[in-house]
């Protein structure tokens, strides 16, 4: 494995500790791609999409519900539910909120919780934090590094 893959990997991992256990990113969350409810189901019943897709989605929503409404998520986190609709081309966005947070922010299934739980947040130049998410900084300063590996690796290639 290449030292620039390494790198990569681990900068994609963020530590645990930055976490402040505040419960947000659970309380509100959009499934990647910005889809609807109705996207997403379609998706998990899909046959013919990419089966990672596929369990993505059906992942996502063995632990997510719906919200009712944008309403509902503002009440949660406006600024948040108003950064993604500014971002999203999609006007019919579901907001989904974790079924398996108690009253203090804890999960109630954190040591069987799913892969894609224990990843977030991912450093992307897609992903939005929460205002005052302790993965925040060091996600921004992750992907930037990162970008910079990928634009070293193709400056390498094109010469």
């Amino acid at each position: 494995m290449s030292e620039s893959v390494k790198m990569v990997e681990e900068l994609l991992k963020l530590p645990q500790k930055l976490c402040k256990t505040c419960g947000m990113c659970c309380k509100i969350a959009i499934f990647k791609g910005e889809l609807s409810y109705e996207e997403v189901k379609k998706l998990a019943n899909s046959t013919t999409d990419e089966i990672s897709q596929i369990d993505g989605a059906r992942d996502f929503l063995s632990v997510f519900v719906p919200l009712d409404s944008i309403e509902d998520a503002k009440k949660i986190n406006k600024s948040f539910v108003e950064n993604i609709l500014k971002t999203t081309k999609n006007s019919n966005i579901s907001f989904f909120t974790c079924k398996f947070l108690d009253d203090n922010n804890r999960c109630k299934i954190h040591e069987d919780r799913p892969l894609f739980c224990r990843m977030y947040p991912i450093p992307h130049e897609k992903t939005i934090y929460f205002d005052d998410c302790g993965f925040k900084e060091k996600g921004i300063e992750n992907w930037d590094k990162i970008k910079q590996i990928l634009t070293d690796l193709e400056n390498k290639k094109n010469s």
